[in-house]
C-alpha cells in the first residue's frame, strides 16, 4: 500500500527482487527464488513523482504492467446537474441501508435527508475531497447530529482575505491556511501542490493540521 512513499533505496531493493526473481533473507547469503506478484496501490501521480526524481522510472515500468485506476467520487458523480443529483443519492441510499439494514423505510427517509442537507449547505459541485469514506461520514453525521461539517469548512478565499486584511496571520498560517483553499477548491492534494508549487506532502501537512 502507498508505494509511492517508499524511499529510493528501498525501490532499488524491490527492483532487484522483481529483475532478478531472488531475494535473501535477513542474515542469509542464499538466493531463494521469488515467485510471487506484487500488488501496489497509491494516490500519488506517480509520473509526478518520476519528473521530480523521487520515483525511479525502471522501478514504474517494472511494476505497471498493468494499471486500474480509480475514479475520485468527484470525477464518478460528474458535473453538476440532474444526473449528478441522481447518482449522489443513489450512493447515499446505499449507505443508509448499509448503516440502517433492519428498517428500509427508516433507511430511505435518512437518505432523503442526507441528499436534501447536502443539496442546501454543501451545494451541487461539492468535491466530496474524503472521496467514499467523507459521503458515509456525511450520512452518519446527520443520523447523529441532523448534520455535517467538511473538515475544509470555513476555508473560503474570503475568509483567508479578511485574515490577511486584519494582519494577524503569521508565515505558516498563510501557507497552512492558503493551501487548505486550494485544497478545498480542487479536492487533490497533487493538483494543489501543483498550482502552488510545493510538495505534495507539505500540502497534506498543512490541510491535515489546518483547523
Amino acid at each position: 500500500d502507498e508505494i509511492g512513499e517508499i524511499d529510493v533505496p528501498v525501490q532499488v531493493k524491490l527492483l532487484r527482487v522483481l529483475q532478478s526473481r531472488t531475494f535473501q533473507r535477513l542474515g542469509e547469503t542464499a538466493d531463494r527464488p521469488f515467485a510471487g506478484k506484487i500488488i501496489a496501490a497509491t494516490n500519488r501521480d506517480l509520473r509526478a513523482e518520476m519528473e521530480a526524481g523521487r520515483f525511479r522510472e525502471d522501478f514504474y515500468y517494472r511494476l505497471c504492467s498493468d494499471l486500474v485506476a480509480t475514479p475520485s467520487l468527484s470525477d464518478l458523480l460528474g458535473p453538476p446537474g440532474p444526473a449528478r443529483d441522481r447518482e449522489l443519492r443513489g450512493l447515499i441510499t446505499f449507505i443508509a441501508r448499509k448503516i440502517v439494514p433492519a428498517d428500509r423505510l427508516v433507511a430511505d427517509a435518512l437518505a432523503e435527508q442526507v441528499a436534501d442537507f447536502s443539496a442546501a449547505h454543501l451545494g451541487p459541485d461539492y468535491l466530496w475531497p474524503g472521496n467514499f469514506r467523507e459521503l458515509e461520514q456525511c450520512v452518519r453525521n446527520v443520523l447523529v447530529r441532523g448534520a455535517y461539517r467538511p473538515a475544509s469548512a470555513g476555508k473560503s478565499s474570503a475568509d483567508l482575505a479578511a485574515a490577511l486584511d486584519r494582519g494577524d496571520l503569521t508565515a505558516d498560517d498563510l501557507l497552512r491556511r492558503y493551501c487548505a483553499v486550494v485544497y478545498a477548491h480542487t479536492g487533490s492534494y497533487e493538483e494543489t501542490a501543483r498550482r502552488l508549487g510545493i510538495d505534495r506532502r507539505t500540502v497534506k501537512a498543512k490541510v491535515t493540521h489546518s483547523p
